[in-house]
């Protein structure tokens, strides 16, 4: 079968150019539900590369809804079977697999992306490839559900709203996962296991949030159409989208113009010891464990503020495992 045979019928479409689907590469973290039926949608129309990432493991209850995968495939590596299953799919189409967490991954593999498609069902697991794709100034799409409700938001880097610039923090149970982990996740996240029970998912919601992924994200490469430049909320068992305006923020730490010209100051307190200012940043940025470096040095937190600053200002990196870029603040000392 020729090129022209396999893509005859969408290349029929007004403005469509399969030598630019041909020559992109996307990255897709997590290849779960969601994952798997947008990896399936664009290798089936010819993308010139696909690299997934994901690190967990097949469990049986994945199957029901996670349709790259088979009883036989359970316990093993997520990424693995998929790339070994999307092969025949489309044998001209490349395609790797990195069975590491997404933040052990180099960021040159982000580099490479012309769109970053997010499949992840946690609420940090979306701020760190948020922030990952500003740094590498990469499109991305991200998607999520729970049970017959799904959201999209695609972000341009410096030209929309991040998911930082104007987070929608899901209700409790949106910020849980919506399918049991795998053996790898439960690993790293029993505390989370015990507290934190599975949530209802459906086959239909996956496809469907993945079919608006997957078309969002062949608009960005081919050029073509409006992409969606705001947060999408569908509910299946209505059948209503609504449309949220989100607005970009310059104050945003992850993409704001402010933190991007070191122009805005944090006040401190010569008394106050950096474990008071680390739980400021914490509550200020929605951080998880952040460390405070000044010229190449990581503050210990039981100094004062007094013996670590000796100026009246200060330049500060703020490191934290939310953020795949540490922010960058001005110190203000106060008399």
């Amino acid at each position: 079968m020729s090129d022209d045979e396999r893509y005859s019928r969408q290349t029929l479409i007004p403005g469509w150019d399969q030598d630019k689907l041909t020559k992109s590469t996307i990255v897709l973290v997590g290849i779960g539900a969601i994952g798997s039926y947008v990896a399936t949608i664009l290798v089936s129309s010819g993308i010139g590369k696909l690299i997934i990432i994901d690190f967990d493991t097949i469990e049986i209850s994945n199957l029901n809804r996670q349709l790259l995968f088979r009883d036989k495939d359970v316990g093993k590596s997520k990424s693995q079977i998929a790339a070994e299953n999307l092969k025949p799919l489309n044998p001209k189409c490349e395609i790797e697999f990195i069975h590491e967490k997404m933040e052990d991954v180099s960021s040159a593999i982000y580099e490479e992306a012309d769109v970053i498609i997010a499949c992840l069902d946690t609420f940090i697991g979306r701020r760190w490839i948020n922030s990952m794709a500003v740094r590498v100034k990469a499109p991305l799409v991200m998607g999520g559900m729970f049970a017959f409700l799904g959201n999209v938001q695609v972000i341009k880097p410096y030209e929309t709203a991040c998911f930082e610039c104007q987070p929608l923090v899901p209700d409790e149970e949106l910020a849980q996962a919506c399918t049991p982990f795998g053996e790898e996740r439960k690993k790293e996240r029993q505390d989370e296991l015990e507290k934190e029970p599975p949530l209802p998912a459906v086959a239909t919601l996956s496809s469907i949030i993945a079919g608006f992924m997957s078309q969002e994200a062949l608009k960005l490469i081919l050029g073509i159409g409006n992409t969606l430049d705001n947060y999408m909320f569908y509910d299946g068992l209505s059948n209503a989208t609504t449309i949220l305006e989100l607005v970009k923020s310059e104050e945003c730490p992850t993409c704001g113009e402010l933190y991007k010209l070191e122009q805005i100051e944090f006040v401190v307190n010569p008394e106050e010891t950096v474990k008071d200012l680390i739980l400021r940043l914490v509550l200020t940025y929605g951080l998880a464990k952040p460390d405070i470096m000044i010229q190449g040095k990581m503050l210990s937190p039981e100094k004062e503020i007094k013996d670590v600053i000796t100026k009246s200002k200060a330049i500060a990196f703020i490191i934290d495992k939310n953020l795949a870029k540490p922010i960058k603040v001005v110190l203000q000392i106060t008399n």
